[in-house]
């Protein structure tokens, strides 16, 4: 509602110093108007405190620091890592004598070559550079072939329990030839051991049985007896005339093996009983405590004896002036 006051407004523009006459109306006029528009300002409430603190989070304890497990320090050598390769001799076992590649072999004639009526097995990424060093012999000369390859657990069981000569088989779970991965060679003569030795590796194998390795090998010397590593390991140890054993010894971590609790046949164990690891001698044969283990050896399957050399205390097979390549069946 609007009131208009003319003369009131023109003497008092601003509703102060009101005649008399006027004060009743103006008394409406404050209550109607001028009291509107300066309201008193409502007063600010305390707040406590308290309350307008910043909400306090609470702590999340710190996740204690993670051991890692096996297969975590397994995933630490890295994406890159070359997988661990089994390493077997008379006291290791393969990682699980239940070990069978069956669906990665590819079966093979004398030369290598596919084969689906072909008597030996190797593993398929083998039969390649196989082939190729088979070949590069014939090349040069020697005509080797394949005379034995992959072995199952049980086949390892029949060679070991009727073979009549002392050392000449592996114990079953102990053998390289249940990797599919170790072919024995038929090597006709003692030029072409030589050429195998020095060139073996090119192709990406290495000799698991050298000549005078046996203390340490825990197996007589088989020159026929090749594994494949790939050229790298295999190159190495070519270079630093090292057998597998020893390959493995100086970089343990390339290595992984079974405690043969898995294997099934009494012939998998063969404990020391009152042999030492300084051995002995049975006639030709020399008998020693292997890492727990016995092993047996028989040193005239490589025309030399058994004894003791002057100065030393362990018995070994002694060099003889007469040698022989031997035949070629091996672990």
């Amino acid at each position: 509602m609007i009131i208009h006051l003319p003369s009131l407004q023109s003497q008092h523009p601003h509703c102060r110093a009101n005649p008399q006459r006027f004060r009743p109306l103006l008394a409406m006029l404050l209550l109607a108007g001028c009291t509107s528009a300066v309201q008193p300002r409502p007063q600010p409430v305390p707040i406590p405190e308290a309350s307008i603190r910043p909400p306090i989070t609470p702590a999340v304890p710190k996740p204690e620091p993670k051991t890692a497990s096996e297969p975590d320090a397994q995933l630490a050598r890295g994406p890159d890592a070359s997988p661990r390769i089994p390493w077997v001799n008379p006291a290791r076992c393969l990682p699980s004598c239940a070990f069978d590649p069956a669906n990665k072999l590819t079966r093979v004639n004398d030369r290598g070559e596919e084969d689906e009526k072909g008597r030996h097995r190797v593993l398929s990424e083998v039969r390649e550079p196989l082939v190729s060093l088979l070949t590069a012999a014939r090349a040069q000369g020697h005509a080797l072939r394949i005379e034995s390859a992959y072995r199952s657990y049980e086949d390892q069981v029949r060679v070991f329990t009727t073979i009549k000569e002392i050392g000449r088989a592996a114990r079953p779970g102990h053998s390289e030839h249940q990797l599919g991965s170790v072919i024995d060679l038929r090597i006709p003569t003692g030029a072409a051991i030589e050429w195998l030795a020095s060139h073996a590796a090119d192709f990406g194998f290495a000799l698991s049985y050298p000549a005078q390795k046996q203390r340490i090998t825990g197996y007589r010397p088989e020159p026929w007896h090749i594994r494949y590593l790939g050229t790298a390991l295999s190159h190495k140890a070519r270079d630093e005339k090292l057998s597998v054993e020893e390959l493995l010894r100086s970089q343990p971590d390339l290595g992984e093996s079974g405690t043969c609790a898995d294997c099934p046949h009494p012939a998998s164990h063969a404990a020391c009983g009152d042999v030492t690891s300084a051995g002995r001698c049975d006639k030709t044969v020399l008998v020693f405590c292997y890492e727990g283990s016995l092993a047996s050896v028989d040193c005239a399957s490589t025309a030399q004896t058994c004894g003791q050399a002057p100065g030393k205390e362990e018995y070994d097979c002694l060099p003889s002036d007469s040698s022989r390549s031997g035949d070629s069946h091996s672990k």
